[in-house]
């Protein structure tokens, strides 16, 4: 699928304010599925210092510092590529059932120790997970599609356009959440049943009709076949329409935008976001 994405997100603010330094995640992420042809980022005003590097999950991040007042801060992305389908992987004998083995895969121990994090809050989500687990069996792709699947029909997606993903504990007992709640829920439930995972945020074409928002899935690391993306609000593997740009074990390392601001006490700030995806 060709793409062209355009997102804008403005800063404006009643006095002015010393902007701290920011992490921009905005570069959508190369891969075996996605080719990038252009990319261009712009930030108002002016970065002191700008920097652009690889963090260890594989994402493209910019930094920027800024001297001076200001009462409006813009960063603005526009990128342009394509994706390629992808497919039902084909696993090896390690991950072919779960827990999954991961002794032989050459991953840094810290490394695999965050993407199999468990903080359990509750006793909801052990037993939505082991639910499933009884009902798909000891396959790991079929756990994976039955948990899309059963979140996908039994949640209600509804749109939260600001803050933090909720606890799993909360999704599950209000039977509701963002896309963003659905995905942390579905990474929890991977790592209860030894599987790891992390958290994906990107873009995903609107219906048409519907404001373009970005989207967040996430992703179950299985032997044989590296990284691979669930999408558990649409109960589907993630496709070619899904472009990917931030992914970690946590959902704050993969937001595509944080930093913070001085200013005088009282101050309001203004927040304005426009996403295009065709």
């Amino acid at each position: 699928m060709r793409f062209r994405i355009r997102h804008i997100t403005t800063y404006r603010y009643e006095n002015p304010v010393a902007l701290g330094h920011h992490v921009i995640r905005m570069q959508p992420r190369v891969d075996a599925c996605l080719k990038l042809d252009d990319f261009r980022l712009n930030i108002y005003p002016r970065p002191r210092e700008r920097l652009t590097f690889q963090d260890s999950e594989g994402n493209l991040i910019t930094t920027a510092t800024f001297e001076g007042p200001t009462q409006e801060f813009r960063v603005g992305m526009e990128s342009v590529g394509e994706t390629s389908r992808r497919y039902v992987p084909v696993l090896d004998a390690r991950g072919a059932t779960y827990p999954v083995n991961y002794a032989h895969e050459g991953y840094e121990d810290s490394a695999l120790q965050a993407w199999m994090r468990i903080d359990a809050t509750g006793v909801q989500v052990p037993e939505f997970a082991a639910g499933i687990a009884r009902e798909a069996g000891p396959g790991t792709l079929a756990f994976l599609e039955a948990l899309a699947l059963k979140m996908h029909g039994s949640l209600r997606d509804v749109s939260r356009l600001t803050g933090a993903p909720l606890d799993p504990e909360i999704t599950l007992s209000q039977g509701k959440g963002s896309c963003r709640d659905f995905a942390v829920l579905f990474v929890a439930c991977c790592r209860l049943q030894g599987i790891a995972a992390r958290f994906v945020s990107g873009y995903l074409p609107a219906a048409a009709g519907e404001r373009q928002h970005m989207h967040a899935w996430a992703e179950a690391l299985l032997p044989g076949a590296g990284w691979f993306p669930y999408d558990p609000t649409r109960g589907v593997i993630a496709g070619e329409e899904h472009v990917s740009v931030a992914a970690a074990a946590e959902p704050f390392d993969a937001a595509p935008l944080t930093g913070a601001f001085v200013g005088t006490g009282g101050s309001e700030m203004t927040v304005e976001m426009n996403v295009e995806v065709v």
